[in-house]
């Protein structure tokens, strides 16, 4: 994962520390999906402590082309949270083709 900004909190990987301030936030992971999958997100504290922020699991198959917008009434964790997440919260998940020898 690397995002697009952010002061970097941690020893041997880059973790990112973003505030809200910072508005969209964007990762790029690059990797290779396919079936059912989980899109996790958790919020790291300073201690190291995890701390689960919203989470979504899909299958590839029904995935359209594209882009994928999952709403806050969509998102487990965010659904109910109207303190953490305004009513018109999302995230975008973009999907890109790839070739067979790529998906194997």
């Amino acid at each position: 994962m690397s995002p697009t900004t952010g002061d970097v909190v941690g020893d041997d990987e880059s973790i990112p520390f973003l505030s809200e301030s910072q508005g969209v936030v964007s990762f790029s992971i690059e990797t290779v999906v396919q079936g059912d999958i989980l899109v996790r997100c958790r919020h790291l504290t300073k201690n190291q402590q995890r701390i689960s922020m919203f989470r979504a699991a899909l299958h590839t198959g029904y995935v359209p082309p594209k882009v994928l917008r999952l709403k806050k009434a969509e998102l487990d964790g965010a659904c109910n949270d109207d303190k953490r997440y305004p009513d018109d919260f999302f995230i975008d998940l973009i999907f890109e083709p790839c070739d067979a020898a790529t998906a194997s």
